[in-house]
């Protein structure tokens, strides 16, 4: 009975319970927080988990694309190094930044969170807007 957990793989379930919403304003004071006297910045990565047509239409400064069916393949190299992830979407009713954060909790990530609204919320809260193909990955 001891070898099952090890034959299922480490892949944790998740629920829309496990998600984590975060306003923009939120978002970026979790970007800005001071570490302790004992810790480290923490390492933020923007995620857009859309397609890389939407991405290249606007995207927030600085996010990885990192398109959902791409996701569990490449979200361990494209990732490496952060350590908090805020995932968004286009806007309140799209459902693929929840989705996409889920996957990345289930693929062992920590510290995500989902950006409430998405970019339509971060651009109505005042925040600037990229256009382009998606920046460089770490590594590349």
């Amino acid at each position: 009975m001891l070898a099952l957990p090890l034959l299922t793989g480490c892949t944790r379930k998740t629920s829309d319970r496990d998600l984590m919403f975060v306003s923009s304003f939120q978002a970026v004071e979790k970007i800005n927080e001071k570490p302790g006297i004992l810790d480290r910045k923490l390492r933020t990565a923007w995620v857009d988990p859309r397609t890389t047509e939407l991405y290249a239409k606007e995207h927030i400064p600085g996010a990885i694309c990192l398109p959902f069916p791409r996701m569990q393949a490449e979200a361990e190299t494209t990732l490496k190094g952060y350590d908090q992830f805020i995932v968004y979407d286009t806007d309140w009713e799209d459902t693929i930044g929840k989705a996409a954060s889920k996957r990345l909790m289930e693929l062992g990530f920590d510290n995500v969170y989902t950006l409430e609204g998405g970019l339509k919320a971060w651009k109505r809260d005042g925040n600037s807007v990229e256009t382009g193909v998606p920046a460089p990955q770490p590594g590349n």
